[in-house]
């Protein structure tokens, strides 16, 4: 069974945590009020924060991250519920109950780097036929029945099966680029560093750090882009960009579109047909 997670340094350098498993699978069935769910969005340093009980217990904090396709427990606290390798039977959030949820057990307290590190990661693929709402702006999180319209490459967006994670066409100074939009990251816009070449830049790009990680260590590089940056019908004020391969998914090199850009739209996940949507 091949898995893929990013597990070093993420902390230190506030870079995405990409939690990846090739059979990443829904849950057996979900339970939910007709009104569906809205709660606030908690956060930490802009990762959506959600309270779970599990098998019944709890609550616990876990990131909310559509840059991971299957759930994370905390290893110390798997063991501490006694949890079947593999299942969590019942995951409740709010008035929404998850039935037969397959989860990772991962050491998440060492890779947050806290003492008060969330104890899990809820994987935003999670409710097939609900749409996941992440309003920024309102700092709310909704889940309700339904399905997003078809794509219209302005504020509507497909992906594939083979793209794993929610991703997005970019247009960067005019060249088209690839990008998961991922909960879970702190950060703007990274790109894979042959970009750096590839895009007009008003400056050389400055290394500003190193991650470590076990897949090896990469450089991340910083610069400044000269054109603009869109996102379908929107265009994006960014500062900077970041360079790097540390991204480990699966298929050719693609960018990931993080919180300093998210918190500006309201972002609606339909998981079940793969479409995401943006609206400010």
């Amino acid at each position: 069974m091949k898995r893929r997670f990013r597990t070093a340094a993420w902390a230190a350098l506030a870079l995405p945590l990409w939690l990846v498993a090739q059979d990443g699978k829904p849950p057996l069935s979900i339970e939910a009020s007709a009104g569906g769910l809205d709660l606030p969005m908690e956060e930490m340093g802009g990762r959506p924060l959600v309270e779970v009980f599990l098998e019944g217990k709890g609550p616990y904090r876990f990131i909310l991250d559509t840059g991971a396709d299957i759930t994370v427990i905390d290893e110390d606290l798997a063991k501490q519920l006694s949890l079947s390798a593999g299942r969590v039977e019942a995951l409740r959030l709010g008035e929404v109950t998850l039935r037969g949820v397959t989860v990772e057990s991962q050491p998440l307290s060492n890779l947050l780097g806290s003492t008060d590190a969330p104890r899990g990661v809820l994987s935003a693929a999670s409710f097939p036929g609900y749409l996941l709402v992440l309003d920024y702006p309102a700092k709310r999180i909704r889940i309700r029945k339904g399905d997003l319209p078809p794509a219209d490459s302005r504020t509507r967006f497909e992906y594939t099966r083979e793209q794993v994670l929610p991703n997005v066409p970019l247009r960067v100074a005019g060249v088209e680029v690839r990008a998961h939009v991922d909960t879970g990251s702190p950060g703007a816009l990274m790109l894979p560093s042959r970009y750096r070449a590839e895009l007009p830049l008003a400056a050389e790009a400055t290394q500003m750090g190193l991650a470590r990680t076990p897949h090896g260590e990469f450089p991340i590089w910083s610069g400044q882009i000269k054109g603009s940056v869109e996102l379908g019908q929107y265009q994006l004020d960014l500062p900077d960009v970041q360079f790097s391969d540390v991204n480990p998914l699966p298929g050719p090199p693609t960018g990931n579109l993080g919180y300093r850009i998210l918190r500006q739209f309201v972002v609606t996940l339909d998981s079940k047909n793969r479409r995401i949507q943006f609206d400010r």
